[in-house]
């Protein structure tokens, strides 16, 4: 046609007159560009219509999602982050992380034990040809999901003082000015009574302690030389602060939390937490109740004395005011019993607890903390160490008690129990009196119910008690939605969970009521119609039987020998990669990994490149163009200071050693970069190999590479040459694809 019109312009070129052609190229110009227009203009309203369409399908609500910031944000952006953290989208094509996904392959193949090393060769070969056809060439995609995605983290890139966050409860999403949150941090560490500012990092001197606290134990026999080679920490990092906002009180604040990751204090905090679990688990009080399925089986006997009522009593900030003190006694108390699951004497343990105490230190802002009050939520000993001081207060509470309690049972720090009418003032200060830091507030019953749990106890026209099941006012009943990117197995699995726990907790005649309810939450979250209806009311409306009589064994046994892996779920190449790879003692999760959890804020500090430890790393030489790549399990100091000792030692054969000494070249230890992090040690050496094959001026050894198969160098290539076009800058048309223009 191109051709045709050329031919055509010539023949007019050389039979009009150029005013009258020009007159005539001037009309036709015009009267395209009207056209064109009017087209274009008409095929993007209906693209619109399309997209609006199909986002109305997800239907996000507006409790979902809470702006408390300053800024007016708009409505495209709150309704797709209302979908929350866990909303997954099909991960573009362009994002797929070829190396990271040759490790989880390399590694589920080297998991089979009964494949020949040719028989793994086939596997890499058929696994390489699955991802090319997959990856080959780029596609570009219309997923509207990725479109909003887009779209919400330019917005949000041009609004850094918004801040998106999860609520302390409820699951909502919830936007907040970012000096809106730190004033509210600045409150919390200022209580001289909770908090003590630090001039300097701890670190070092804590990990010493702890490391001298572990070595005394294994010196004396109380654990093996081998558990204490499993307890030292030498690669410890600081606590890391951030809060959640309860925007369920009436007045807004923070929740308090450490990641307790890899600190100082890590390993003897779960050394603590294996021995008073083991106890809590063998030695469960009167009061203790496992779960709601448990409760319910209990309360269906129980029928109240007239003119008793029942009360609900819950702790305030029970983690932020235990105290060392009350922690040794209720452990002292307790210690008969908790001495049949240790070999360590009663001093022993209570000096680990007590170094466990002072040594709560967290970083937060490049400003270093000691939490002097409290066992902060976010170590692992924090749990036990409250069921144990719970115990012992409710056992001191009750103790002197003269009127019979029919009905009291504790989950945490959660109370339910029953007491006659005009005794509730006198049992709430009787709690209340037993520790200053202790206190506790009281939900007297309202329409002869409290609520307990996900249950609401019901005190029927009889005085027996039935359960209902009970979402708290302050939950926005989202869930897993049907859009997410997911396997629908999960989805599925997810609505059964839940009938399965009305039909479990719920009384007989509430059970249809809250499969009603249960329905109407699930529609809110996307799932069909049908889908719900078949699920929900095409089957029994009783609990199983097996599970109505606690027999779970023909069901919860699960192989011993089943080893669980996880891989990317991409949508038309995962289910490919599965039925490949899986073998009758390998399991294989579809694990989603572009989820709108990357569109939340980081608030915790971020950890200094040289403190990261289980990382892949390149290190430039000052002079020449090479690098050199590594991995290692330790902090990626102490890996550069080795680097610097073998140096000066001709007897360390390393390639980084060798280019210095042999061409009389400085290594850039300043500008050294992590490539990747990875805390399985057999993956990452083979992201060590895949980045020296990939770096075309690796000084690294031929015999550094040895150990990956050369069936993986076409997607490496194709990995290094895809950087490149990555690395330029998007066009205007690619741009407006993305954000959907």
């Amino acid at each position: 046609m191109e051709g045709e019109l050329s031919r055509l312009w010539q023949i007019l070129e050389n039979t009009l007159p150029r005013e009258v052609l020009n007159q005539f190229r001037h009309y036709q110009t015009s009267r395209y560009n009207r056209q064109f227009s009017t087209i274009r203009d008409r095929n993007r309203r209906k693209i619109r219509a399309l997209i609006d369409e199909q986002l109305r399908k997800v239907n996000p609500q507006d409790k979902w999602v809470n702006n408390i910031s300053s800024t007016i944000v708009p409505d495209r952006v709150l309704k797709f982050l209302a979908l929350g953290p866990k909303f997954s989208i099909d991960l573009p094509t362009r994002l797929i992380s070829i190396p990271r996904l040759l490790a989880d392959v390399e590694y589920i193949i080297n998991l089979n034990s009964a494949l020949s090393e040719e028989g793994k060769n086939i596997k890499r070969a058929q696994t390489t040809n699955v991802i090319t056809n997959h990856i080959n060439p780029r596609k570009s995609t219309n997923n509207i999901y990725q479109r909003e995605f887009f779209h919400c983290r330019n917005y949000l890139r041009e609004h850094q003082e918004l801040l998106v966050l999860r609520a302390d409860k409820g699951s909502v999403t919830v936007l907040m000015d970012k000096a809106q949150y730190m004033e509210l941090v600045d409150t919390l560490l200022q209580d001289t009574q909770q908090y003590k500012h630090l001039h300097r990092d701890p670190t070092t001197k804590i990990q010493n302690l702890g490391n001298s606290l572990i070595k005394s134990l294994a010196n004396k026999g109380h654990i093996t030389q081998v558990q204490g080679k499993q307890m030292y920490n030498y690669n410890s990092i600081p606590a890391r602060f951030y809060g959640s906002p309860k925007v369920h009180k009436p007045t807004l604040t923070l929740r308090p939390i450490m990641s307790c990751i890899n600190t100082p204090t890590a390993n003897l905090s779960i050394f603590v937490t294996n021995i008073l679990s083991s106890y809590l688990s063998t030695t469960r009080s009167r009061y203790h109740v496992e779960d709601s399925f448990s409760f319910a089986g209990y309360i269906s006997e129980i029928q109240l004395p007239d003119n008793y009522v029942l009360i609900s009593l819950d702790v305030v900030s029970l983690f932020s005011n235990i105290t060392l003190e009350l922690t040794l006694s209720a452990i002292g108390e307790k210690w008969e019993a908790i001495a049949c699951h240790t070999t360590i004497p009663r001093e022993d343990f209570m000096a680990i607890v007590r170094f466990l105490f002072e040594s709560n230190y967290f970083i937060f802002n490049g400003n270093f903390y000691l939490q002097i009050l409290g066992s902060p939520m976010g170590s692992s000993s924090s749990s036990p160490i409250a069921e144990i001081v719970m115990e012992f207060v409710l056992d001191n509470a009750l103790i002197g008690v003269l009127f019979y309690i029919p009905l009291i049972k504790r989950y945490v720090d959660d109370i339910i129990c029953s007491v006659p009418e005009d005794e509730v003032t006198y049992l709430l200060n009787k709690f209340n009196s037993q520790h200053n830091r202790i206190q506790f507030t009281l939900e007297e019953e309202t329409n002869r119910s409290v609520p307990f749990l996900d249950t609401r106890v019901i005190r029927a026209s009889d005085n027996k008690l039935i359960l209902d099941w009970y979402q708290k006012p302050s939950a926005s009943g989202r869930y897993l939605h049907y859009l997410s990117n997911h396997a629908h197995s999960q989805k599925v699995n997810m609505v059964l969970g839940l009938k399965n726990r009305i039909l479990r907790i719920s009384h007989h005649s509430l059970r249809q009521k809250n499969l009603r309810l249960l329905h109407q939450l699930m529609m809110e979250n996307g799932y069909p119609r049908n889908l719900l209806n078949r699920l929900i009311y095409g089957s029994s409306s009783s609990p199983p039987e097996r599970q109505r009589n606690g027999d779970t064994s023909a069901s919860a046994t699960t192989d011993v020998n089943l080893i669980y892996s996880s891989i990317p779920l991409i949508k038309g190449l995962t289910n490919a990669l599965i039925s490949l790879l899986r073998t009758s003692n390998v399991r294989l999760i579809p694990r989603s990994e572009f989820k709108i959890d990357k569109l939340f804020s980081r608030t915790k500090e971020r950890i200094n490149t040289m403190n990261k430890s289980g990382v892949v790393y390149l290190v430039p030489c000052s002079v020449c163009e090479e690098v050199y790549i590594g991995q290692t399990s330790q902090q990626l100091k102490k890996r550069l200071t080795q680097h610097k000792s073998d140096i000066k030692n001709p007897k360390k054969i390393c390639a980084l050693a060798d280019h210095t000494r042999n061409r009389d070249h400085l290594m850039d230890y300043d500008s050294v970069q992590v490539l990747d992090s990875e805390r399985n040690g057999s993956k990452r050496c083979f992201l060590e190999m895949y980045h020296i094959i990939r770096q075309v001026n690796s000084m690294n050894y031929r015999r550094d590479i040895n150990n990956i198969s050369s069936i993986y160098t076409y997607l490496i290539r194709f990995d290094q040459l895809s950087e490149r076009e990555m690395a330029r800058p998007l066009s205007g048309a690619e741009m407006g694809t993305l954000d959907g223009g």
